[in-house]
């Protein structure tokens, strides 16, 4: 009687768990486009440079996703750099003078068209990344550092919605 009971545990356990994971597909849903191109990167904010990082960023994630292919002829994707802020940020009223760290956020603004323009999957979507920064030594270095961790930061917020756009 236990081994029975035991078996029909176990059969009924095991059936319960596998036909929960049935419909899951390795890799997420399947993007509304297999290839996509991006457009160059537009910088409107004062920091030279960013455009360059953040492009990068988009190729290598992009590539890194074995469903889509990066060319033209599916989805275009235009990317805006709109903002890079530095604030100094102290923790006295008085230290208005006198920071010893500071807040780093970066803005891009992406639109996402398929069909030569025809279909938007998203327009003038705004994503963005922040960093709290504690310079040791060399403060405009260490700042530099911090970029590309913030892009690649925006640049998954980029592709998670690009990806799962219908």
């Amino acid at each position: 009687m236990i081994f029975r009971t035991l078996f029909l545990f176990l059969t009924l356990s095991l059936t319960i768990s596998q036909t929960g994971c049935s419909s899951y597909e390795l890799g997420g849903p399947k993007p509304a486009f297999t290839t996509i191109e991006i457009a160059p990167i537009q910088n409107t904010t004062s920091r030279i440079g960013t455009h360059v990082v953040l492009e990068q960023k988009l190729i290598e994630s992009f590539t890194a996703d074995p469903r889509i292919k990066i060319g033209p002829g599916g989805a275009k994707l235009e990317t805006v750099v709109t903002r890079y802020t530095h604030q100094g940020l102290t923790t006295k009223s008085t230290d208005s003078y006198t920071y010893s760290s500071f807040n780093i956020s970066i803005t891009v603004r992406c639109t996402l068209t398929t069909n030569n323009g025809t279909k938007v999957l998203f327009k003038d979507r705004e994503f963005s990344a922040s960093a709290t920064l504690q310079p040791n030594s060399d403060a405009s270095a260490e700042e530099r550092s911090i970029a590309p961790g913030l892009f690649m930061d925006i640049v998954s917020q980029i592709r998670e919605a690009a990806t799962t756009a219908w």
